[in-house]
């Protein structure tokens, strides 16, 4: 039986397998990278629209809200101001899969009466 060449056809099937799954770990780091950059981007927004709604900067607390999301490359799908906190939910469609993070900021309750 010859068997010539059939090294180089299981080098050619290995190298494949190699790419192939180099390529799926770069897909999944770069979802996680852009996840984590969401939801950092959720948080800022939610913390400088709570910053707006206690007065400490001026301006309406949506709308600065939403120019750090659009700033980062989300949208703002959410925003509600209440008596004392800022909830603010952005969403991405960069990647693979859409991305969604909501996040909170206000006063913490201190538990103090």
């Amino acid at each position: 039986m010859n068997q010539r060449g059939s090294a180089t056809i299981a080098l050619a099937g290995s190298a494949c397998a190699i790419v192939i799954l180099g390529g799926v770990a770069l897909g999944v780091g770069t979802e996680v990278i852009l996840r984590h950059q969401l939801r950092t981007a959720v948080d800022q927004a939610a913390l400088a629209a709570a910053d707006v709604s206690r007065g400490v900067i001026a301006g309406e607390p949506c709308s600065i809200a939403r120019k750090i999301l659009s700033q980062a490359g989300a949208t703002m799908t959410v925003c509600d101001d209440n008596e004392d906190s800022v909830v603010v939910q952005g969403r991405t469609s960069r990647g693979l899969s859409p991305a969604l993070a909501t996040a909170r900021a206000g006063i913490a309750d201190s538990g103090e009466k």
